[in-house]
């Protein structure tokens, strides 16, 4: 038996047989590399040992070993050792793992909750839609100027808000506020443009007066025409909103910071039973941070006769400042109870797909832009004059046009 061990251990001639290398031996092993051997064409075998006879079973035993050692021999120079285990040498590609890892099963948890995420967040919004009074007709088109002599931008997004002075039984409504809301989603900011009342402009079909007898004449639509007549701004939408509104929001959110000056005040306290809405005594205090209720936030915002239009119209910007910062602090859940008592007093021709991209995109981005606001017509550019229409704010339309067009579109505000 030591002959065959010795056999076994030497067999440096096979050592090439897969790769048919010059030491090959073109005999009976000549198959090893593919697995296939005619064991039965060979009863009995001898290999001039000594004569010394071997059986099959031996002689399988020796070509079953070899086969091993000249496959790892094979291997080792296929597989070097930088090679990852989890490579299929065969095919150079990973093997596929049975199990994810923990890392995948995190990303992939992740991924669940934000798309139920947005679910929820489209539920909510639908339900705060179906709470709006909506216009019959969803697109407006100006007849007064055509599509191309407005100004646009994909980024920006145009909102016409009216604060109205709708009040039980009457059929027309005085405009109290008109601004235009710009979300410019390239900067991060979102820039309110406030137009004075007593603004002389054109109005399509009735000349040059006030601007707030747009409201009066023909409701948002002449108002929206007036705006992109006379100053080239595409307006994208609309929202009307009466003093109910504003006064729950406010309380909505618990209340809102505002500044008020001691001339303010002091007005404000004199003249508290002018304004009113409950019949209970409304009392102001003064200072760089005051807080009020709606009630108190709405008369503060309408004043008008202590000082001017220009006044009033910081205050209402400065209002609405404080609305947003107290909106951001409020959690989704309030957001939603709170819908329910303001929306229906906000009439919008905004779509249901626009107002949930709308609502997430405030939730994610818009409360957190910056606030920036102007008020036209432009500190310096203008001057009063007695006219058909009384005294009106009189100004270069075109001038102010062309500075609306970069303040809003470029970025640039004429104040700094």
């Amino acid at each position: 038996m030591a002959k065959y061990d010795e056999y076994l251990n030497d067999f440096d001639e096979f050592e090439d047989i897969s790769s048919k290398s010059d030491n090959y031996v073109d005999d009976e092993y000549e198959d090893i590399d593919t697995g296939r051997y005619d064991y039965e064409d060979d009863f009995e075998y001898s290999d001039d040992l000594d004569g010394i006879p071997m059986s099959k079973q031996a002689k399988m035993a020796i070509d079953n070993n070899i086969q091993q050692k000249t496959e790892n021999r094979r291997v080792s120079v296929l597989k070097p050792d930088n090679i990852d285990d989890d490579i299929d040498i065969s095919s150079n590609t990973p093997k596929k793992k049975k199990r994810l890892s923990l890392r995948k099963k995190i990303l992939r948890a992740f991924g669940i909750c934000f798309l139920v995420i947005i679910l929820l967040l489209g539920l909510v919004v639908l339900s705060i839609y179906s709470k709006l009074s909506h216009a019959e007709d969803s697109h407006h088109v100006n007849q007064y100027i055509s599509e191309d002599q407005l100004h646009t931008d994909k980024n920006v997004i145009n909102i016409l808000l009216l604060g109205v002075d709708a009040r039980e039984g009457e059929t027309v409504s005085r405009s109290d506020t008109m601004m235009i809301v710009s979300i410019d989603k390239s900067n991060g900011k979102m820039k309110i443009t406030s137009f004075l009342r007593d603004s002389y402009v054109e109005i399509p079909g009735y000349g040059w007066t006030k601007l707030n007898a747009a409201c009066s004449q023909g409701g948002v639509d002449l108002v929206w025409d007036t705006l992109e007549y006379n100053f080239k701004i595409k307006i994208d939408n609309y929202m009307k909103v009466d003093f109910i509104a504003f006064e729950k929001l406010i309380d909505s959110l618990g209340g809102v910071d505002v500044p008020i000056t001691e001339k303010e005040a002091k007005y404000l306290n004199d003249t508290w039973y002018e304004w009113t809405l409950t019949g209970n005594q409304l009392t102001y205090d003064f200072g760089d941070s005051v807080h009020l209720n709606g009630e108190e936030a709405l008369m503060f915002c309408r004043i008008r006769k202590l000082d001017s239009d220009f006044e009033r119209t910081r205050r209402q910007r400065e209002t609405i400042s404080g609305i947003k910062q107290e909106m951001m602090h409020t959690n989704p859940i309030e957001l939603l109870k709170l819908s329910n008592s303001v929306l229906p007093h906000i009439e919008t021709d905004i779509t249901s797909s626009k107002m949930i991209s709308l609502g997430i995109g405030a939730i994610f981005k818009y409360l957190h832009y910056d606030i920036e606001s102007l008020g036209v017509p432009i500190d310096g550019t203008w001057h009063s004059e007695n006219k058909s229409a009384g005294s009106c704010l009189v100004f270069d339309i075109d001038d102010t046009a062309e500075t609306l067009y970069n303040y809003i579109y470029n970025d640039i505000n004429p104040l700094q």
